[in-house]
Formats: C-alpha cells, structure tokens, sequence
C-alpha cells in the first residue's frame, strides 16, 4: 500500500506559487511557510491550509518530505535542517552559492539514505527528452558542437549571478547529453550592476571527446532568447522554448560535408506531446519518494553542475 505524503512547501514567490499550485493538484501540499508572512497567508487561505513556521515544519513527524523555493542564500541551511530530520527533500536551483556546501548537503543525503533533488526544470521538457532521444538513436550522427542562449530583461539577484540563475539550466542540460565534466572553460563576462557576480556571461566548454559547448547568459538582454542547439555530423536539433508547441523542436538536416560545403536541405518540424515540465518534474519527485530511487536531477547530478559553475567562477 503506498504510504500518504505530506508536503511542506517553504517559499511562497513567484515560482513558489506555481509548486504550491501543483503540488496541491496532486493532492500532497501540507503546510506552506515564507518569511514575507503576506505571502504564505494569501496562499493559506487560498488552499485553506495551515501556514506553520520553520521549526514545527521541521519537527512534525507526519511531514514526509519538504519543497524548498527561497531565495538561494537560505538553500543550504534549510536543506540541512530537512534532512537531519529525515525529510525527503526537493530544492530549487540554484542547488547551493558553493561547491563545499553542494558537497556537503550530498554527502547528508545519501548518510540519512533520503531523496534530495533540484529542479533542473528543463531535463523535465518534453522537447528536450525528445531531443535526447533523437540524439541517442543517431539522428544527427556523431555529437560535435552544443550551443545555448538564455537572454531576457529579467530580475537582476543581489545574492547570486546570472551563472546560476541562468547558467545552471544549461549546464545541467549539456551535461546530462555529454555525461561528461568539461576538461577546459573559457569565460567572458560582463558586471553592469552592484550585485554579486557577472550580469551576462559568454561561457566555452570543451570536453575530452573533441565536444565543445558554448553558452551565453544574460539577464540585461533587451529581447527574449531560449535556444538550445546540438550540432552534429548528420545536421541539428533546435529547441526554441519561446515558439508554440508545433515549433518548439526542428531537425536540421543541413550539414557541413569533408570538403567543407555545405548541404543544405529543409529543415522539419518534430511533434512532440505538450507538458508543464514543473509538474512533471514535481511527479518525479513524488515517484522517487515512493519508489525509494535516485531522481534524474538528484543531488549527484546537482554536484557536477556545481562542479562546472565553481569551474567557471574561478576564471572570473
């Protein structure tokens, strides 16, 4: 018989709101707790459920496990806490603002044997599981070139850089198609504003196959960019995650031959099936509470994102 989860959501913001929605829907969410007590109290009364502080969120034994949607700086505290008293833990990304405290928090989860995983959102796409598929059954033969571009005017954070507001979505995306760490990082970055880190930044991964990825984050951006590209031998997939659906994966079989020309030839449109990828990924979780396995984005995978975004902090 499965067991009853209860759910405690910490965060109540703008992304916060979209959890709280799904986790309700499927009918999990327990309690909810932010700081900014407006917040919580509008989402309480709009799920009619108790809105707890911290401590007996922590204490309550009929508490099975905790999303974590705070402001990145309070990640690894809260995190802590959850675990040492045996919660199954789901945290935004950023995972943490370090790669000691990632390390840490990993190491705490598999100790206490509990699910800890980040919402690495787009591993959840349905456009991107498409391409990966795509790319495993060879469609665009051999892997040589991945390309990423996540620009918007957006929110500019005091406490973390564009790297792991933006970044660590397509790290985490390249990673999980090149199962590799990169050899080699080149950086450019631009710091425009007073806050902790770099505004927009021109990233270069090489891997030890002969891959290279390039990515560029922006948060300044006057127009709006979410590209993802993977080049190979045999042509290359495009994912646009701000086209509709019908247009949100292309297949370009042009390429570029041994005699350095190219072949040109029209590009298709691949169907795939409409999700929200927040709730599908919000199911991962609960499946993996239930069946007691490691999620896709589990802490492990949230390590070596870790490990690429201290890579390129380092040559800042």
């Amino acid at each position: 018989m499965t067991r009853e989860l209860n759910i405690a959501l910490i965060g109540c913001g703008n992304w916060g709101k979209n959890i709280a929605r799904n986790l309700h829907q499927m009918g999990v969410l327990a309690c909810i707790c932010d700081s900014n007590t407006k917040l919580s109290e509008k989402l309480s009364y709009d799920y009619s459920l108790p809105n707890l502080e911290l401590n007996k969120i922590f204490k309550d034994q009929n508490i099975n496990a905790i999303v974590i949607a705070s402001p990145a700086i309070t990640h690894k505290d809260l995190a802590t806490e959850a675990l040492k008293n045996d919660k199954d833990v789901f945290i935004e990304k950023p995972f943490c603002l370090s790669l000691p405290d990632a390390q840490k928090l990993s190491e705490l989860a598999t100790d206490k044997n509990k699910v800890l995983m980040v919402g690495h959102l787009l591993n959840y796409h349905n456009a991107f599981v498409k391409m990966k598929e795509l790319i495993k059954n060879g469609k665009i033969g051999i892997l040589q070139n991945i390309r990423a571009n996540r620009l918007a005017l957006g929110a500019i954070r005091t406490e973390e850089s564009v790297i792991y507001d933006l970044s660590a979505h397509d790290i985490s995306m390249i990673l999980s198609i090149v199962k590799e760490l990169p050899i080699g990082v080149n950086v450019q970055s631009i710091h425009h504003h007073n806050n902790i880190g770099p505004d927009a930044v021109s990233i270069k991964l090489s891997f030890s196959r002969g891959v290279t990825a390039l990515i560029n984050s922006d948060w300044m951006c006057p127009y709006k960019e979410h590209l993802f590209s993977v080049i190979g031998t045999k042509g290359s997939l495009i994912f646009d995650d701000t086209k509709n659906w019908s247009e949100k994966l292309l297949y370009n079989p042009s390429f570029v031959t041994n005699k350095n020309t190219i072949k040109t030839l029209p590009t298709e449109k691949i169907k795939i099936q409409e999700n929200e990828p927040l709730k599908s990924e919000l199911k991962e979780f609960l499946n993996c509470i239930y069946a007691r396995k490691s999620p896709l984005t589990d802490h492990k995978e949230a390590v070596k994102v870790q490990t690429v975004i201290d890579m390129i902090d380092k040559k800042i």
